[in-house]
């Protein structure tokens, strides 16, 4: 069997190296990955949640002392400013985990040199590859036709370069601001993702670009470096003909908060093994629904509202969605003991079971945050 990985972004070079990785000792399947190293990665500082770091560490060489991606720690996220009833919310990892945040182009090197598949130099057209399996990974789509709009606030980004050091914490950092919120990741100076660590995120029709490079600028001491427009949005049909997965942007993209992307890509490449391997059928399905619950997750982050009353948080606290399942999720947790919510791998009361990429101390966390 040949698995053929088109594009080398994130969601094509996790792609490439989970099935590279899983299928390593089976001389049977061959993995490649084929890309046009004229293109680049995304410009922007990228940050995962836990699947990742594992990944990295098993199929490659890196570690957090020899680590040429210049990954720093994310422990989890603290949200300042939202809400009305505390100044600061922090969404914690498991303390024995850890996330990163890392640079995409020197991510991309690793996994490209990393021997684990084949790699060829070359442009394509991922339904005309010889193969029995094919992911696109080519990055955003030019046509939105065949896509479903997500439904999210925020479609608008200005990145920058900080002056001062955002590596001292192991965090990243969420800021409310008057027109929608700023992520702040912990970059080192060295590395090259430091020009694109900070982004102000807001949405264009209601504020112009020119009033949020403003805000932007009295708000935080930046250098800023790129203006970014952009569609949230998830293709209607990830798999085509049974044989080609659509994955990394060419699949969906949502806006940053709670840093979903990278995450999604590891999950639809297990989802798409067990659709090539195990023969559970509904593929579709079952990542559609993934991202819905990803997409109504983060906006439940902006029902809340913020320390500021702006038209934008006007507009963002608006409800947009309505899903059973997760107000169901959402009560059991509120119900809950903090401490019987602990997923059981750690010795807490219940299944470690999840809303799209969270469980339900997450939703806890927020909750509690939000309210108390």
């Amino acid at each position: 069997m040949k698995i053929s990985v088109v594009g080398a972004g994130n969601g094509g070079c996790f792609t490439a190296l989970h099935y590279a990785w899983y299928t390593r000792t089976d001389p049977r399947i061959e993995v490649e990955l084929i890309y046009n190293p004229k293109i680049q990665p995304e410009r922007v500082g990228q940050a995962t949640l836990l699947d990742a770091p594992g990944l990295l560490w098993a199929a490659t060489d890196f570690n957090w002392y020899d680590n040429p991606i210049h990954a720093t720690f994310k422990s989890g996220i603290v949200y300042e400013g939202w809400g009305n009833k505390n100044n600061e919310v922090f969404h914690p990892f498991p303390a024995d985990k850890m996330a990163m945040h890392y640079c995409p182009w020197e991510m991309q090197k690793l996994i490209l040199n990393s021997g684990n598949f084949k790699v060829v130099e070359d442009e394509v057209d991922p339904y005309n590859v010889d193969a029995d399996y094919v992911f696109d990974c080519r990055g955003k789509p030019e046509d939105l036709s065949q896509y479903h709009k997500l439904r999210n606030p925020i479609n608008a980004a200005i990145l920058a370069k900080p002056k001062w050091d955002t590596s001292i914490n192991p965090w990243s950092r969420h800021v409310a601001t008057p027109d929608g919120w700023t992520f702040v990741i912990p970059t080192k100076d060295s590395s090259p993702s430091n020009r694109y660590c900070i982004g102000y995120c807001y949405n264009d029709s209601i504020t112009s670009e020119e009033e949020a490079e403003k805000n932007f600028l009295n708000m935080f001491d930046v250098e800023i470096t790129k203006h970014v427009h952009f569609h949230n949005y998830v293709a209607k049909e990830p798999v085509v003909d049974g044989r080609v997965f659509k994955n990394g942007n060419r699949l969906f993209f949502l806006e940053p908060l709670e840093s979903s992307s990278t995450q999604t890509y590891i999950e639809w490449a297990k989802m798409s093994w067990e659709y090539i391997f195990d023969d559970i059928q509904n593929p579709n399905e079952r990542i559609l629904n993934y991202i819905k619950q990803i997409q109504n997750f983060v906006l439940w982050h902006y029902q809340f509202g913020s320390k500021y009353k702006t038209p934008f948080w006007e507009y963002a606290a608006l409800p947009m969605f309505h899903d059973n399942e997760f107000h169901e999720f959402l009560d059991c947790s509120k119900k809950s003991n903090s401490k019987d919510i602990i997923p059981s791998s750690y010795g807490g009361l219940t299944k470690d079971n999840l809303y799209g990429q969270w469980p339900a101390y997450s939703f806890k966390n927020w909750f509690d945050g939000m309210t108390r």
